[in-house]
């Protein structure tokens, strides 16, 4: 446990700085328990919270690749011949899907990539 500097109660006429002040400034809140102790991550914590923001990340982008991917067949007309979306039945009926513009195939195609990249499509 660490001392967080920024909960230190200050009185607004203190504003003379020095190293003796604020040691017995401390000492005085330590002793009266004015002090709060805060928990510092230790590498292993920081490491597990940046797997969970990268897996929130990734479920993020899979949902609005899925998104984006419908509103592109809506806006085109095009409505899957599979009752069972995002199967593999479904994807496969995706990649052999051909749109009218080849711009509109690029960016289906790279829809289908992000939603696949990102993990298992259900």
């Amino acid at each position: 446990m660490q001392l967080c500097t920024s909960l230190i109660p200050k009185k607004p006429s203190n504003k003379i700085k020095t190293d003796k002040r604020d040691a017995m400034n401390l000492a005085k809140l330590l002793k009266s328990e004015d002090l709060t102790a805060i928990y510092l991550p230790e590498p292993e914590d920081e490491a597990v919270r940046d797997l969970s923001r990268a897996r929130e990340t990734a479920m993020k982008d899979l949902k609005d690749g899925k998104y984006q991917l419908n509103a592109l067949l809506l806006r085109n007309n095009v409505t899957a011949k599979v009752k069972d979306n995002w199967s593999k039945q479904h994807l496969r009926w995706l990649t052999e899907l051909i749109l009218p513009h080849p711009a509109q195939q690029i960016v289906l195609q790279e829809y289908i990539q992000t939603i696949t990249s990102t993990g298992r499509p259900r």
